[in-house]
């Protein structure tokens, strides 16, 4: 009898056993953004905005801020990257969480920076699998940027111009890293081209090449209004060698 009941309580254990959810291992994950040819994007960008769904069902599972600094410089650009090797140092720019999941888990990670840019924010996202009790961090899950973080620094908006007078348009160009943009520099002057293209009434009434100021990321060029009403400026930048290019707009009116 005490024979049957043991067999009895272990088979209902079993039972018990396999109808019970698995329990939740805890699974770190790491999330980076890097600029496209250059480093990582983190506080002095104000960051990067990170999103990390369920797919399906799109249930939101953390969310959080890239933050930290540039990383390493030789090792991100200089010195080749051989196969395994972190490129990631103790400093850089990261947001890590550790989601509790009890199945092996698709993902979605959205990501969006740097936070600098406002609206001309860039967006990325992935989908991967996740295994519980499987950490992914080191360098984690890198999002390459491509793009220049391009800012109005001159005229402010609806500044007011007098026909026939010169108004001055300045626009202040970046890596996405916030990297300088200057002549002794990884980044030197001569490999980007930056213009300012002016509209009004929805047609393009000039379109000007704009010269290094002499200061780090500074553009510069003047413009004559010959008529009078609101204009909107486009301040474009490119880095052909390297496929990055970069928007911001403003705008003034002439009397």
């Amino acid at each position: 009898m005490k024979i049957f009941i043991s067999k009895l309580g272990s088979a209902l254990f079993a039972v018990i056993l396999l109808s019970s959810p698995a329990l939740a291992e805890p699974t770190h994950l790491t999330i980076r953004a890097k600029a496209h040819d250059a480093k990582f994007i983190g506080t002095s960008m104000a960051g990067a905005d990170v999103q990390i769904t369920s797919v399906p069902g799109d249930q939101l599972l953390a969310q959080g801020v890239i933050l930290g600094g540039t990383g390493d410089t030789a090792r991100l650009l200089i010195n080749p990257i051989e196969r395994h090797q972190q490129l990631s140092t103790a400093n850089a720019a990261a947001f890590t969480t550790t989601l509790d999941i009890n199945e092996p888990t698709q993902v979605k990670i959205s990501v969006s920076g740097p936070k600098v840019a406002g609206a001309s924010a860039a967006i990325q996202s992935k989908t991967l699998w996740l295994i519980p009790g499987h950490h992914l961090d080191g360098d984690g899950v890198v999002f390459e940027f491509y793009g220049l973080t391009v800012a109005t620094v001159s005229p402010l908006p609806n500044q007011p111009a007098l026909q026939g007078k010169p108004i001055t348009l300045t626009a202040f160009v970046t890596m996405m890293c916030g990297c300088p943009i200057q002549k002794d520099s990884l980044w030197p002057v001569n490999e980007f081209t930056v213009e300012a293209w002016l509209w009004r009434d929805s047609t393009l009434v000039k379109r000007l090449p704009m010269a290094y100021s002499g200061k780090t990321g500074v553009f510069t060029t003047t413009f004559v209004p010959t008529a009078p009403g609101g204009y909107q400026i486009t301040f474009s930048a490119a880095q052909d060698s390297r496929g990055n290019f970069g928007v911001s707009y403003g705008g003034f009116s002439v009397k």
